[in-house]
């Protein structure tokens, strides 16, 4: 899977790349639950999956599943994580 161009291997990753936009649309084509699968996250792919459709709090659940913090932005996800290996 790719986020801010770059191509994601861990869960790691994803956080380090983090792109809100690119999470959502991800979401929707079933991108990020195939790449959860995919690096053996198999609880938090079922988790997206069984997000209901039309949720108004999406981007909550996604970052509770994540392990993110909601009032974080973009920019201090990515830089928290810049630094993990």
């Amino acid at each position: 899977m790719l986020m801010n161009g770059e191509h994601l291997e861990t869960l790691q990753d994803l956080k380090r790349c983090f792109c809100i936009d690119e999470l959502i649309y991800s979401y929707y084509n079933g991108e990020l639950e195939i790449f959860l699968c995919k690096i053996r996250e198999n609880k938090k792919a079922e988790q997206i999956r069984n997000i209901p459709e039309n949720n108004a709090l999406l981007l909550i659940r996604l970052y509770e599943i994540l392990g993110l913090h909601y009032e974080d932005s973009e920019e201090q996800i990515r830089s928290d994580y810049a630094s993990i290996p």
